[in-house]
């Protein structure tokens, strides 16, 4: 516990608290980089799931750079937000639940990903790892959202 209130107590802990905008340009900052990401993970999940069926999975490969950008944004301003209430979020279980829901959807989209590679975009397997990522994806947003209420 005396390492989360010396993280909530670091400056950039009370920046993010006591500064009226400190807070609110974190949280654009998130938004804008959730929509990078999770813009390039739902349209190649969708295409393994056949409602893109136009362009070849592997086709998406060029924006996959964008969906790290966001991911690095992500990283970085929601690092920024949990400082500011680290001794909160720290024993949140929907914060828990929403950090093992973005790590499983990572690995999940790298599988479905590995899977079109080796086995095609319409395989079995491939379908699955993009319905379970995007699933995770899904519910990795709402238990964000969530966390204001808990």
């Amino acid at each position: 516990m005396a390492f989360f209130q010396w993280l909530e107590d670091t400056g950039l802990g009370v920046y993010m608290r006591e500064d009226p905008w400190g807070f609110a340009i974190a949280l654009s900052a998130h938004s804008i980089g959730m929509s990078m990401a999770l813009g390039v993970v739902i349209v190649a999940t969708l295409r393994a799931l056949n409602v893109l069926r136009q362009i070849p999975l592997q086709a998406h490969a060029y924006l996959y750079p964008t969906a790290w950008a966001g991911f690095i944004v992500n990283l970085i301003s929601g690092l920024a937000l949990y400082v500011s209430h680290a001794t909160e979020y720290s024993y949140q279980v929907v914060f828990m639940l929403k950090l093992g829901l973005i790590i499983a959807g990572g690995f999940l989209f790298k599988a479905m990903i590995d899977s079109a590679r080796d086995f095609g975009d319409d395989a079995g397997k491939t379908k699955m790892m993009a319905a379970l990522s995007l699933s995770c994806w899904i519910l990795a947003i709402i238990t964000g959202r969530l966390m204001a209420y808990f």
